[in-house]
């Protein structure tokens, strides 16, 4: 009969193995294990949505979308859940879908950044930017109030910016996230492009080798290198100029999310 009984159970204890692989990065491990939790349990919330992000990891995003689809129906006042289902439209680049469960979950839990974020970057997508400034400035917001500073939410925030002339608000921006992390290639990029923008060819230089001495997943070197054939061709210096340019053309532009 204890048997029995157990059976009939949500596998609580089953979503851990699988939980603890992911965490430590063994994610082939952590799928077979998630896959044997959601046997026992087809509906158990958690294993689906450690499913989804295993899924993400191996970009099968299909099935990703399949298991937060049927999260956000078992438990849809969950605001990680509709911002999950969020997120996964964002990265497939379905800012019209990912909208609404953003906002269920910016409803659901008015204090998360993250969700603010996404939301902002969604608008973004949707060519939205006066919305989007406001959902920054939240996500900001948030982020002071909980002594809590994000580089990437100053960075986007700061592009957006400069796409749309606001260069003084920008520059504080790029200010703040230097401060945070003086080694950042994004923002010292984002710098140099400012100091290009003022006319001020040596600085916009000096900050574009810099951005070369690091890597991030952002800025890429394609982008510092044409930075750097202005700045050079700018400035006088034309065959430094010419070098970038041969680098800039030699490398392919790559697909960035």
């Amino acid at each position: 009969g204890q048997a029995a009984a157990k059976a009939g159970e949500p596998k609580q204890e089953a979503y851990f193995p699988p939980n603890q692989l992911f965490t430590q990065g063994r994610l082939e491990q952590s799928l077979e294990a998630v896959n044997d939790a959601l046997r026992l349990n087809p509906n158990f919330v958690p294993a689906l949505t450690l499913r989804a992000k295993l899924s993400m990891a191996f970009n099968r995003l299909a099935e990703a979308g399949r298991d937060l689809n049927r999260v956000v129906e078992i438990e849809p006042h969950s605001a990680y859940n509709q911002f999950m289902l969020g997120f996964y439209y964002f990265l497939e680049n379905d800012f019209k879908g990912a909208l609404d469960p953003l906002i269920r979950s910016a409803e659901l839990d008015k204090a998360n950044r993250r969700t603010y974020f996404y939301l902002a970057l969604t608008h973004e997508g949707l060519a939205n930017a006066s919305l989007a400034i406001q959902l920054y400035e939240r996500a900001i917001a948030l982020d002071r109030e909980k002594k809590t500073p994000d580089l990437d939410t100053l960075i986007a925030f700061a592009r957006l910016l400069f796409n749309l002339g606001q260069y003084e608000k920008c520059l504080s921006l790029v200010g703040q996230a230097l401060s945070l992390d003086s080694k950042s290639r994004d923002a010292h990029y984002e710098r140099g492009r400012l100091y290009l923008q003022a006319g001020d060819f040596k600085n916009a230089i000096q900050q574009g080798e810099q951005a070369l001495l690091s890597q991030s997943p952002g800025t890429t070197d394609r982008q510092v290198h044409f930075l750097l054939a202005r700045a050079y061709a700018r400035a006088g210096n034309q065959q430094r100029a010419a070098e970038h340019l041969a680098k800039f053309e030699a490398s392919a532009p790559s697909l960035r999310r």
